[in-house]
Formats: structure tokens, C-alpha cells, sequence
């Protein structure tokens, strides 16, 4: 199994955090920076098991974040849905579309990074994004809380 890294961070030290290899910046409401691999490059933050993976994370592109609040069981029943029609986490609004799916170990919670090759807005617009997100619902409905959905945008910063 292999480890994604998640941290938040603004200003001058996201810029600063965002330069070291491999690490992708992504804005929204607050700025994560994440990493893959055996080595966190992060002070503090989140370290995240990935069970299903397709595609490199790049530093371009749109990526959707959700985290889910399921039992192991209903998080990978979800991840198998998800998996069977992936035009149900974009494939079928963008071309090229990377996923990481995995869990935080702290609390078992499902975690879905989708980054999309170009803005994620046609798939968010899309009947697909419709059921992807009644397929979120479906495997909480029995712990009574929705999940977190957030939307980034990479924008690979320059390297000066």
C-alpha cells in the first residue's frame, strides 16, 4: 500500500512548502499541498493508506477531495461502485483522470482524490457527478453524516 501526504499551509510558506520534489500545491477554499510515496516531506498534516490508484497526480489540472465517513466495509463496497462504471469519477467528462483512493488510519474515514487533466467543472455539472455523489451518501446513510466534497486547482508555480 502506498502513502499520500496532505497538509494545508498560505502565503509564503505553501510557495516555500510547494518547491521541494514532488510536493503538488492545489487552491480552494484553503490550500493543500499534497505528496506520494515512503518519505513525508511535511512538518504536520495528514498521511493518508491508498488501496486504488491510477494515473501520476501532476502539477496541472483540477483534483476533487472527498472524505468520507464509512466503516472499512462500506468504504470498499464504495470504492468498488466507483470503480466498476468510472464514469462516475469523471472518466467519461475528461479524458485523462487520475485517482487516489484510500483511508485515513486515524479514523477509517474514505478518502477520494480525482484530479482531472483541465477544470473539473464539466464533470461537476455533469448527471455523472450526480451519481457519484448519491454513491458518497449511499455508503454513510447508516452513521447519519454527509461527506466532505472539495473542489482545487493545481497551478504549477514557477520555479524562480
Amino acid at each position: 500500500m502506498s502513502k499520500l501526504y496532505m497538509t494545508f499551509a498560505s502565503g509564503s510558506v505553501a510557495n516555500q512548502i510547494s518547491k521541494k520534489p514532488g510536493v503538488i500545491m492545489a487552491s480552494g477554499r484553503e490550500t493543500i499541498l499534497l505528496s506520494e510515496g515512503e518519505h513525508n516531506p511535511f512538518q504536520s498534516g495528514k498521511v493518508f493508506e491508498i488501496e486504488e490508484s491510477s494515473g501520476q497526480l501532476s502539477s496541472r489540472g483540477s483534483i476533487l477531495y472527498a472524505n468520507v465517513p464509512v466503516d472499512s466495509n462500506a468504504r470498499k463496497l464504495l470504492f468498488h461502485q466507483l470503480l466498476k462504471e468510472k464514469v462516475h469519477i469523471g472518466a467519461g467528462v475528461n479524458h485523462s483522470v487520475n485517482y487516489r483512493f484510500g483511508y485515513d488510519p486515524d479514523d477509517e474515514h474514505a478518502i477520494l482524490f480525482i484530479q482531472f487533466e483541465g477544470s473539473a467543472q464539466p464533470f461537476l455539472d455533469s448527471p455523472d457527478y450526480a451519481v457519484f455523489q448519491e454513491r458518497l451518501n449511499e455508503a454513510i446513510e447508516h452513521r447519519g453524516a454527509g461527506p466532505i466534497i472539495k473542489h482545487y486547482v493545481v497551478n504549477e508555480s514557477d520555479n524562480l
